[in-house]
């Protein structure tokens, strides 16, 4: 959305890591604490189940979305969208705090 309303490559990627990071460190600590609920269990394939999810979720959630993902989308630059390029617009686009209601919380200046 912010690369769409003509914001630089960075912004955008750092704009999307911040709106995002509650919902997905939220979701990363419910599957980990589930998934580590299973290494309590008796059977075997269980606990080896849950320790593996739990991990790998944990992996994900720590050094693929902190470390990784930034790098490399800001190292991809206008890669990151080709699919459907954002247009450039002519002026440049910045992100209102607070939206009035029906309007976008972008807006050109």
């Amino acid at each position: 959305e912010a690369a769409a309303a003509g914001l630089p490559t960075r912004d955008a990627v750092r704009d999307g890591i911040v709106r995002s990071a509650g919902v997905v460190t939220s979701a990363a600590v419910v599957m980990v604490a589930v998934f580590s609920i299973f290494g309590t269990l008796s059977m075997v394939e269980f606990k080896q189940l849950g320790v593996g999810l739990a991990a790998a979720i944990l992996i994900d959630a720590v050094i693929i979305r902190i470390f990784v993902l930034p790098a490399l989308m800001a190292l991809l630059g206008r890669w990151n969208w080709w699919p459907a390029r954002p247009k450039r617009p002519e002026h440049r686009a910045t992100r209102t705090s607070a939206p009035a209601p029906g309007r976008s919380q972008w807006t050109r200046v």
